[in-house]
Formats: structure tokens, C-alpha cells, sequence
């Protein structure tokens, strides 16, 4: 699921969309596509996971395939099952949610013969990963759950092949990647030897709560941007406002809507959470500069008791 965090930085971008449309009434359309693109994040979720799930089928298809040569070898009419019965593609195979929405959205399915699948399938058994897996003589959960979550680290989530595809699919997928493959490990990790069909998958948002803090970060970032910019331009004496970075200055803007207008936040949490957007998407000066511009407006709010009421009390 993705972090308020995650979910900031989901607003910045949609933020710097709206921007950089610059004509009123296109902030409907660009909440509409900031949510759009935040649930999308999922149907990844789910595209990953059954990329997972069918190197179990094109395995399975490969031994029969070779049993049904016309001169097999006893190596082809007696293979090693081991990965094919995994313990972990039972429990992807018989999850409830995972089939019923891959069944309601096929396009987030694979074929065996699909050339992704196969290419990660075909890199996998050269790889002393799956050889020493093969030749172990253990036969545990444990051991079959660290071997797939390592080939989901080592042959999915770090194909870069694959990562092109995806963004060719839906072009936001390309930033999304990173949150999906951390709910795909996650929710591997998460597994256990006695894990109902009926467990529930990872969610985009932790709660609704999460949701609805999205939806008014962007609204409030847009709606009070003349307010927010005329505090930034005040405090940033020696900067012409045209002369802050784009990114700065949203993030900015961001963070003071936060101070004003969620009173239920923390003030000293905005500000970190804001930091660490500096510092992921600007300039370590950047991240100065927004700590500087930040501490110096809450110290004025607090000393002109202008912070939200519940705001005083979260410091």
C-alpha cells in the first residue's frame, strides 16, 4: 500500500500537471486522472503477481511438452517437480481476490507463450539461484518462499526490458513501478504455510482516511496556491519568485497548505515528510531552502497564533 508519503508525491506530480496546463478548470480533470493513477497502481500489483504465478505454468508446460516427445529421455519422463510445486504458486493459484480480479481484467493476465514470461523464465534456470534451489534436499515453506521471493527480486523487479513494456502500457506505470514491486515483495514475504485462499491482497491506500487526504492535498494545493505562493515570495527575501525551481516552489506550496488547511497533521511531520521530497526530486540546496522557508513561516504562525486549532497542539 502506498505511505502518506507516496501519496505526496503523487499529489506533487499532479500538482505540477496542473501548473503546467495553467487554465482554470482543469482541476477536475487532473484529480480525476490523480486518482485514476493512483488505483491503476493495483492493477500492476496485479499484473506482477501473475507474472509471478505463470512460471509455474510455463514450467508445467515444458515437462509436458518433453514427455510427450517421441524419444524421451528418463530425465524428460522423470523431471525434477520441485519448482512446479512450489508451495508458493498453489497459494497464488488458489487466492480468491487475485482470480477473481485477474477473471473481471484479463489484460493484467499472461499466456505461457507471451515472450516476457518466457524470457525471465528462460534467464531464471541458467542461474545458480534456481540450480541450488533445484539440488536442495530441503523441502519447506520457508525454503520455497525465499526462493520466490528472490526470483521476483532478481528476474522481475529488476528487468528493465520489462519496466520499458510496462511504461509503454500506461505511462505513469514508469514512476509507479518502484510502489508495485514493494507490494508484490511485501505481500510474498507476508505469506504463510497455512494462508487461506481467502487472504486479502495488499491495498493502494492503507484506509479511507488515506484516500480523502489525497483528494484535499490536491484541491487545497490548487485552491490556495495565490495564498501559498504570497507567503513563500515573503519569506524567500532574496529569491525573485520566477527564480525557485518549479519543484521547490510546488512543494512548497504543498507544505504550507498543510500547515493552514490539516489541522490534524503535525506540523514538524509536514515538514520532514516535505524535506525528503526535496531531497528525492531537487537539489541539496533544495532541501535547505525548503527547511529555511518552512521554519521560519511556522515560527511566524505560532507567534501570531495563526496555526489551526488543533494544529497548536501537534507541534
Amino acid at each position: 500500500m502506498l505511505g502518506r508519503r507516496q501519496l505526496r508525491e503523487k499529489v506533487m506530480q499532479s500538482v505540477y500537471a496542473y501548473n503546467s496546463l495553467g487554465t482554470e478548470g482543469d482541476e477536475r480533470i487532473v484529480e480525476k486522472n490523480l486518482m485514476k493513477g493512483i488505483d491503476q497502481i493495483y492493477d500492476l500489483y496485479i499484473y506482477l503477481l501473475n507474472l509471478v504465478k505463470v512460471q509455474q505454468e510455463i514450467a508445467s508446460n515444458k515437462i509436458e511438452l518433453a514427455k510427450n516427445k517421441n524419444f524421451p529421455t528418463q530425465e524428460d519422463l522423470n523431471p525434477n517437480m520441485k519448482f512446479v510445486n512450489n508451495k508458493m504458486f498453489k497459494i497464488l493459484s488458489q487466492n480468491i481476490e487475485l482470480s477473481r480480479y485477474t477473471n473481471d481484467h484479463k489484460m493484467y493476465d499472461w499466456d505461457i507463450y507471451d515472450t516476457y514470461p518466457n524470457n525471465i523464465f528462460n534467464q531464471l534456470i541458467q542461474s545458480d539461484l534456481y540450480k541450488n534451489y533445484m539440488n536442495s534436499e530441503v523441502n519447506s515453506f520457508e525454503e520455497d518462499q525465499e526462493f520466490i521471493t528472490n526470483m521476483f527480486v532478481e528476474f522481475i523487479a529488476e528487468y528493465e526490458d520489462l519496466h520499458d513494456w510496462f511504461e509503454g502500457i500506461q505511462l505513469n506505470w514508469a514512476d509507479d513501478l518502484y510502489i508495485a514491486n514493494s507490494m508484490v515483495h511485501m505481500t510474498l514475504k507476508s505469506f504463510r504455510s497455512s494462508s487461506s485462499p481467502l487472504i486479502s491482497l495488499f491495498k493502494v491506500y492503507k484506509d479511507i482516511d488515506d484516500k480523502k487526504f489525497t483528494e484535499e492535498l490536491f484541491r487545497k494545493t490548487v485552491r490556495h496556491q495565490k495564498e501559498t505562493r504570497q507567503i513563500v515570495e515573503d519569506k524567500a527575501s532574496n529569491w525573485e519568485i520566477d527564480r525557485i525551481a518549479t519543484i521547490d516552489l510546488i512543494i512548497l506550496e504543498m507544505a504550507l497548505t498543510e500547515f493552514l488547511y490539516f489541522p490534524n497533521i503535525p506540523a514538524k511531520v509536514t515538514i520532514n515528510e516535505y524535506i525528503e521530497l526535496a531531497k528525492n526530486y531537487s537539489t541539496e540546496k533544495s532541501k535547505i531552502f525548503v527547511n529555511g522557508i518552512l521554519d521560519k513561516t511556522l515560527k511566524e504562525l505560532k507567534e501570531n497564533n495563526n496555526l489551526p486549532k488543533y494544529g497548536r497542539g501537534l507541534l
